[in-house]
């Protein structure tokens, strides 16, 4: 039977690590900042062609943790890493509680619009820009609010679109979908969502590769071999992670596709692990992170 004194060194021990864990998540959301890189070479992309995406994904912005200086911050590393393309991979608004005043969207897109990139700067919206937007959601139809303030600072928002980028001889798609939960009812099980994917891949004519940008990585699975690499966010890595092990993933398929790089036949996915948080204000083991892909 354990003893008094060692029942309150055992009670001391576990407060002392709650309050240690509990500092360092919080220091973790809102002070860390790095760039993971992942160098792909998808079986669909044209060897020999090199291309560097920069990612970033989940920003949710707030007034504490990503801010509007963090959000400069961003801007400016993101844009150090001389990528060729930056993906904005959309929920750029916080929806926790643990905010002592909200960085509007209207506020964040000026920012964003100081990212720069020689193929350009393009953007998904997330349902957390859909679930903001009581209109949007009133109307069951878009564009949200986010999308049309993006374009409004210069940004394009690809709905459910395709583009075709780059020079003859190099030249790729880029598309775009709408994420699968805009809508959702107050008992929050019918959820509606928006994604076309095989109406994005229809607009993919010819046989030049193609990326997708995919809000969540859930839309994984109904990407075709026709898309060479699918780029997502959503998931924040499970935001507390232990190791390979994330207790809570956002996602139906669980760590399927949580974070990192996954292959599937011919098909690449990177999942982003973001830069903000959702839910509280907290991360443990996946620190905010712009993501970098080079493809060769």
């Amino acid at each position: 039977m354990i003893s008094r004194r060692g029942f309150l060194k055992s009670l001391l021990g576990g407060t002392l690590a709650g309050f240690f864990m509990g500092g360092y998540s919080v220091a973790e959301a809102a002070l860390r900042l790095h760039v993971q890189n992942w160098a792909l070479q998808p079986a669909g992309w044209r060897r020999g062609q090199r291309l560097r995406i920069a990612m970033v994904a989940d920003l949710h912005a707030s007034s504490f943790g990503m801010d509007e200086r963090r959000v400069a911050r961003v801007v400016e590393l993101a844009n150090a890493q001389g990528a060729d393309l930056i993906a904005l991979m959309g929920d750029y608004r916080a929806s926790h509680r643990f905010q002592t005043r909200k960085v509007p969207i209207d506020v964040v897109a000026p920012i964003l619009a100081g990212l720069r990139a020689p193929l350009g700067v393009y953007a998904v919206t997330g349902n957390h820009d859909w679930w903001d937007d009581r209109e949007a959601m009133a109307r069951r139809a878009g564009p949200c609010h986010t999308q049309v303030v993006l374009e409004a600072a210069g940004i394009p928002v690809l709905a459910n679109r395709a583009v075709k980028l780059g020079a003859a001889g190099a030249a790729f798609w880029l598309g775009g979908t709408e994420s699968q939960a805009c809508f959702q009812r107050e008992n929050r099980r019918d959820i509606i969502g928006m994604s076309d994917v095989p109406g994005v891949v229809a607009q993919m004519s010819g046989d030049d590769p193609a990326i997708l940008l995919a809000h969540e990585p859930d839309q994984f699975i109904t990407v075709p071999d026709r898309v060479a690499l699918t780029l997502s966010g959503h998931t924040h890595g499970g935001q507390i992670r232990f190791g390979p092990w994330a207790p809570v993933v956002p996602s139906r398929f669980g760590q399927r596709f949580d974070y990192g790089h996954f292959r599937e036949g011919a098909r690449d996915l990177v999942v982003s692990g973001g830069l903000g948080c959702s839910g509280l204000p907290i991360r443990f083991g996946v620190p905010p992170e712009i993501t970098v892909v080079d493809l060769s």
